[in-house]
This record gives structure tokens, C-alpha cells and sequence, in this order.
């Protein structure tokens, strides 16, 4: 009977509708996703609680990206909770960030190790060392494999992968000494599926997981700092000035996008409860963390039914 099962399933996947499928997916056990019970304490260095030491008025946030979308999101959520925040962007200030005295700004290239340190000893000696650091900054780029530029390759390898080596470089020594602190990497659910045109976004975002995965356990168990946390953050497709180009195509095949501020609430949430772990945005999109242990059919079917919708992209 399996055999019968399996391809009627796959009949199914590929011919029901994409709202049909999505009420489907929906319904199906979220347990992969990290964050229930024993798997969340696991996550949180085998704490059932928040880590204690934390007082929001004495703490300072770096974030990247931090002038737009969900960084400029997160920025105003922790002023909000009397944190200090400096930012690290190459896009200049907003004024209404301008405006808000807890929020500092330094123009930076993050792809440059020169500039990260240049930046991070003068946010050091202006307002102390950085107990919070939230790797926001990224880009994306809408390429077939052959039509890539080296150019376009290397900036977004660059931003949005290698960049996350010199702000940690820079900001966790201190975070050991201390044992306390919370590095954030912004991932993607592109970290699980890799999607046709993007396939040097999903190498970035496949890569930040594992960077953040390795940082999670070199703080653990090489510099016995089990104060600090690390989270990795997975969003769907969210509504940013970077998808603003492709909105239109992204809502068409995919359903509606999320706000920055659905992504940035959990964030700013999750540095309050001083918990490390993963957040996967929204909960249902918890499924695709577990597509590798899917049966080989199903991945193909889920990844012919992406393909397909993500082949009607007009080209950039």
C-alpha cells in the first residue's frame, strides 16, 4: 500500500491548488521547528528560565542593517526598552532614528574587517562594551546560476556570510569574559529550501545557520560562557525595501509577505526573555527545517512545486 500512498501524495502536491496546499502544510506537526518544549531548554543552554544579570538600561545592542526593514524594526523595539543601540549601516540615518537619543550610528561597510574594527573600538570607548549583537544586515539578488556576476556573488557572500565572522570577532571576546550576551544571525527559511534564482542567497543563509550553530557550541564548550545565547532567526518572505522589487511576483506565487515589525517583535521579544534558541517566523514555517529528513519524493515534489512558481519570476 505505501507505494500506492506515496504516489497518490505526490499527485496530490503537484496538482491541488497552492492555498489548498498551504492549509495542508499548516496542519502538519510543527515539533520540528526547535522550539517546543525540552527542545526550546536545550537551546537555551539546558535552562528552563531566562539567564539573570541583565539590566536593560546598562546594555547596548549592536545592530547591522539597522537603518531600514527589520533592522530599523528591532532598533526601535529595544530604545523602546531603554536599551542603548548603535548601528552599523551603509545607508545613512533615518531622521526619526536621528531624532532618538539612545540610538548611535556609525556608517559601515560590514564586508570589510578594517571598517567593523574601526567601528566596533569606537562604540567601545563611546558607550561601553555591547552585551547584544543582531547580524541583520543582508542582501538578496534575483540570479540564475549562469547569469551571476562575480561581482553580485562576491557582495552577497560577503554581507551576508562572511560579514558575520568580523562582528562576532569583534564583540564576543568581551561577551566571554563577562559570560553574558546574545548574538542574533538573521537567517532565512532559505536556510532549509533553496529556491531557483537565489541559489547564492540560500548558500549565504544554509551558511549562517551553520556559522551560528558552530558559535553556539565554541561558546559552550571551548570558552565555558554558557551566559551567552545565540539565536538564529528564520523568516518567510518579509516586506523590505530588498523584496520591494519583487513583491508583486513574491505575493502572486507565494501568498502575502510578512511585515518588518512581524519579524522584529519575536527578535525584541526574545532578547527581553534572555533565551537563546530559534525562531522560525511564522511557527508553521517550522516544517521546513525538517525538509532534509524528508522522503526524497516528497523534497522533489515540494521543490517541483517551488520551481515551478519560481520560473514564472519575470527577469530582473
Amino acid at each position: 500500500m505505501l507505494p500506492i500512498f506515496s504516489g497518490a501524495a505526490l499527485a496530490f502536491l503537484g496538482l491541488a491548488p497552492q492555498t489548498l496546499l498551504d492549509q495542508v502544510f499548516s496542519l502538519l506537526p510543527t515539533s520540528l521547528s526547535g522550539e517546543q518544549g525540552g527542545q526550546r531548554c536545550a537551546l537555551n543552554n539546558w535552562r528552563l528560565t531566562g539567564h539573570p544579570g541583565w539590566e536593560w538600561e546598562k546594555e547596548v545592542a549592536v545592530v547591522t542593517g539597522g537603518c531600514s526593514g527589520i533592522g530599523k524594526e528591532v532598533v526601535l523595539g529595544l530604545v523602546a526598552n531603554g536599551v542603548r543601540v548603535a548601528i552599523l549601516d551603509v545607508q545613512p540615518l533615518p531622521k526619526d532614528l536621528e531624532a532618538i537619543d539612545a540610538v548611535h550610528y556609525w556608517a559601515c561597510d560590514i564586508s570589510s574587517p578594517a571598517a567593523v574594527k574601526a567601528a566596533a573600538d569606537e562604540i567601545r570607548s563611546t558607550l561601553g562594551n555591547p552585551s547584544i549583537l543582531i547580524n541583520n544586515a543582508g542582501m538578496a539578488f534575483k540570479d540564475t546560476i549562469l547569469d551571476a556576476s562575480p561581482d553580485r556573488i562576491q557582495k552577497i557572500v560577503s554581507v551576508n556570510l562572511v560579514a558575520l565572522w568580523w562582528t562576532t570577532r569583534e564583540f564576543l571576546p568581551a561577551m566571554i569574559t563577562a559570560n553574558k550576551g546574545h548574538i542574533f544571525t538573521v537567517a532565512s527559511m532559505a536556510s532549509y529550501v533553496a529556491m531557483p534564482m537565489s541559489a547564492h542567497y540560500a548558500a549565504t543563509k544554509s551558511g549562517a545557520l551553520s556559522f551560528h550553530e558552530a558559535l553556539r557550541s565554541e561558546i559552550k564548550h571551548m570558552y565555558k560562557a554558557p551566559g551567552v545565547l545565540t539565536t538564529a532567526v528564520h523568516p518567510m518572505w518579509v516586506k523590505t525595501d530588498m523584496t520591494a522589487p519583487h513583491a508583486e511576483d513574491i505575493e502572486r506565487h507565494h501568498g502575502p509577505m510578512m511585515m518588518a515589525s512581524d519579524i522584529a517583535n519575536p527578535i525584541v521579544k526574545q532578547v527581553l526573555d534572555r533565551r537563546g534558541g530559534h525562531l522560525l517566523i511564522p511557527g508553521s514555517g517550522g516544517l521546513a527545517s525538517g525538509f532534509r529528513g524528508f522522503p526524497s519524493w516528497l523534497q522533489e515534489a515540494i521543490l517541483d512545486r517551488i520551481g515551478k512558481n519560481t520560473a514564472a519570476f519575470k527577469g530582473s
